[in-house]
């Protein structure tokens, strides 16, 4: 057996090599820096079992609950303000936590690189908070999580693709899991993430020992991203800043971001959580400067948690056409740009601000002039 899936359908979610008997399939990183299974032909016993594991050749189409809110944790300001959106999330977490369980989730490590740590006690949750716009190394916690689900209830948290790996590894539903995927844009490369930093610290000749990508110092609406140093911070709005316009214009995305087979109707999480990007046009009463988070309730498991957490919460019933309508990458992916490969070529040689200014388009002055007469119009409006 050569390949398990084709090399641009493949997300990376490691359920392959976790299933494998002989430990035949290892993930390798490839030349744009994600990760893809390698089989070693030597231990391999051609069982097969790794392609009746993969969650993209095996997509089956759900009926999900959906009953979706939005909502926000009703705790003081400062906890609000350190998360992403509403900190819903938080909640759940504490529940399993106080249920003497484990929470799953995507941290970094003290060199920046992004992975999936277990974490058993409340005061380690900081490290699982807040966004990382950059795929995380799940290396063997689906493993992990196996060997712990018949006695410990376990919290996962993930993009789309990695709650699907797992499922899939796992073969079936289990009481104690409790599943949450993130509303997601697509995974950038965590090589380019490494090459950004790496260029921070020699620009700034210091080690940056934090990354926020959501700080809300200029409100939730306008986030932006600080980055820490020793002996100072920066911080730039995320559309000034160029890691981020790499990210939001697809470039740097996974293959299979651009073709994803786990959007709504194809979900296998108990909940969905993302932004409420659209809460000043449907729900204004429910605006919160600090942030709000929409809620997609996609299984009765899931629903019978967000009982649980929804008197911690200002809550409100909402439409899921209402949240799509801000998070259009609930239901399409985006489209790969036409020189995708040839920046991931330059990738190696060309640095950051090179890369951003020969594969971002500029706006046109109109355009800049006239994006520029909305906001103040929108000040003005807000302000009467």
């Amino acid at each position: 057996m050569e390949e398990i899936v084709e090399k641009n359908k493949c997300t990376g979610c490691t359920a392959c090599m976790n299933i494998c008997p002989k430990h035949a399939i290892s993930m390798v990183e490839d030349e744009e820096g994600f990760k893809h299974p390698v089989i070693d032909q030597d231990k391999c016993i051609d069982c097969g079992l790794c392609k009746k594991t993969c969650p993209v050749l095996n997509t089956v189409s759900n009926k999900s609950f959906n009953k979706c809110y939005v909502a926000y944790n009703k705790d003081k300001k400062s906890t609000l303000i350190k998360a992403s959106s509403g900190n819903i999330f938080e909640l759940v977490a504490k529940h399993i936590l106080n249920e003497n369980g484990i929470v799953i989730g995507a941290a970094f490590d003290n060199d920046n690189k992004l992975k999936h740590i277990a974490i058993a006690d409340i005061k380690d949750l900081n490290k699982l908070k807040g966004s990382k716009y950059l795929q995380s190394d799940l290396n063997n916690i689906f493993s992990y999580i196996k060997e712990n689900i018949n006695v410990k209830k376990i919290l996962f948290v993930g993009v789309p693709c990695q709650v699907a790996g797992l499922k899939a590894y796992l073969k079936k539903d289990y009481d104690n899991l409790i599943t949450i995927d993130l509303v997601c844009h697509g995974v950038p490369s965590p090589k380019l993430f490494a090459k950004y930093i790496k260029e921070l610290e020699i620009e700034n000749n210091a080690k940056v020992i934090n990354y926020n990508f959501r700080d809300k110092v200029s409100g939730w609406d306008t986030y932006s991203n600080t980055i820490t140093f020793k002996n100072k911070h920066i911080t730039e709005l995320h559309n000034n800043n160029k890691y981020m316009k790499l990210f939001l214009t697809d470039i740097a995305l996974r293959e299979s971001c651009y073709d994803c087979n786990f959007k709504t109707g194809n979900k296998y999480s108990d909940i969905t959580l993302g932004d409420f990007w659209g809460v000043k046009k449907y729900y204004p009463d429910m605006y919160n400067k600090n942030g709000v988070s929409a809620i997609i309730i996609n299984t009765e498991k899931g629903n019978n948690i967000f009982n649980i957490i929804k008197d911690n919460t200002i809550y409100k019933e909402c439409k899921l056409e209402e949240i799509i309508s801000g998070n259009p990458s609930l239901k399409i992916s985006g489209k790969c740009p036409s020189k995708r490969n040839e920046f991931f070529k330059e990738l190696d040689t060309c640095d950051i601000n090179n890369l951003t200014k020969k594969y971002i388009k500029k706006r046109s002055l109109y355009k800049r002039i006239l994006n520029k007469g909305k906001r103040i119009i929108k000040k003005i409006i807000n302000k009467g």
